[in-house]
């Protein structure tokens, strides 16, 4: 008749484990365990604080960036200096002193590249870097040396080493372990420009590579005729063999190669061959004796 009051449920811990809050918990215990909101003036001054640390960091940063002398370039280096290259690389330190002084983030490595480039053609790579916080580093290599240049012009004769893209490195100076090439000309050579083409070196260094293997005989030195695009090797036998350059020099010996059962390059006393012409069969050649 009467329904039994039922008692409310007791929060009940169970160890090992976190406490079960349920509906019937009591409510004071829900208000204790619910987390604390930060007060909204606090979390305003922490924000405040928070960004003036970032707006310090980033003024200071400027001034140091544009304003300090902490990264103005103090020094050029030259990493792979040595006694070989010695006056080359302070030829470029001295190009490159217009530099020092300046802010190194505000500096081009590029338009130093082709400052550089510029100014010393003999450099066959180069490398331009950065070196933090106020240096500029260097590193080059250069064309290798490949054959004298003697020129002989209606007011002077000089001589010259140029390298293998044929500028002129070293002026009136002469490396005998180096070939020969004798170029004629009514005014003196200009130096500003390579003094041979790459195409032309190579053609005349070959020819004399292959005369010395294929025929066992040395080459002293090599006339080039720019206008009438040949060349004139003397032989260490002091004669002289003539080449269109315009055609394959392996061509034109291979005509030699078989005169040679006619005439003995060896023996005779002969003044030039001229391997030039090419008659009908394309194995006519002209020489005169001595």
């Amino acid at each position: 008749m009467f329904e039994r009051q039922r008692k409310p449920e007791k929060f009940k811990f169970i160890y090992g484990k976190s406490p079960f809050l349920t509906s019937s918990s009591p409510k004071n215990f829900r208000r204790m365990s619910s987390p604390k909101r930060p007060h909204p003036i606090l979390n305003k001054i922490k924000k405040i604080i928070i960004l003036l640390f970032i707006a310090s960091a980033i003024i200071m940063g400027s001034y140091g960036l544009f304003f300090s002398n902490y990264f103005n370039v103090k020094e050029i280096v030259i990493t792979n200096a040595n006694l070989k290259n010695e006056n080359l690389s302070n030829n470029i330190k001295d190009g490159l002193k217009g530099y020092l002084g300046k802010n190194l983030f505000f500096i081009n490595t590029d338009d130093i590249t082709k400052k550089i480039r510029t100014k010393f053609p003999a450099l066959e790579t180069l490398n331009i870097t950065k070196q933090y916080f106020n240096k500029i580093g260097v590193e080059f290599s250069e064309y290798p040396l490949i054959a004298n240049i003697i020129n002989e012009s209606n007011s002077l004769k000089k001589s010259y080493i140029i390298n293998s893209i044929g500028f002129a490195i070293k002026e009136d100076y002469e490396n005998p372990s180096l070939p020969f090439i004798r170029i004629k000309s009514d005014e003196p050579i200009n130096t500003n420009s390579p003094l041979i083409s790459t195409e032309k070196i190579k053609y005349i260094l070959d020819s004399m590579s292959y005369y010395r293997d294929k025929f066992g005989m040395g080459i002293r030195e090599v006339e080039y005729k720019p206008i009438a695009r040949e060349i004139r090797l003397t032989t260490d036998r002091d004669f002289t063999i003539w080449l269109d350059i315009q055609k394959p020099f392996e061509q034109q010996f291979k005509k030699l190669k078989k005169a040679l059962v006619k005439l003995d390059i060896y023996k005779e006393n002969l003044e030039y061959i001229d391997l030039r012409i090419s008659g009908n069969n394309g194995e006519k050649i002209i020489y005169r004796r001595k």
